[in-house]
């Protein structure tokens, strides 16, 4: 079902204009996002529990050479 929920996403992160990405890279970051959002519900913090997981996101991200700029704050 995460899967099915992650298609939508997967295929707007692929339509950005941006850097090239493989259809595995774009269903990867689509589902770590709605991971993210079940990893909340269930954390102390939720605020900070998404904030956290989307700096991890976004830092595995660059690696892959795959982001072009931050899209949020970074801070604690």
């Amino acid at each position: 079902m995460r899967l099915r929920h992650a298609e939508a996403p997967a295929t707007a992160i692929a339509a950005d204009p941006g850097p090239s990405r493989t259809t595995t890279a774009c269903r990867a970051i689509a589902g770590f996002a709605i991971d993210a959002c079940a990893l909340a519900r269930e954390a102390a913090d939720p605020r900070a529990a998404v904030d956290e997981i989307f700096r991890t996101i976004e830092a595995a991200w660059e690696v892959t050479g795959s982001c072009a700029h931050s899209t949020g704050p970074s801070g604690p």
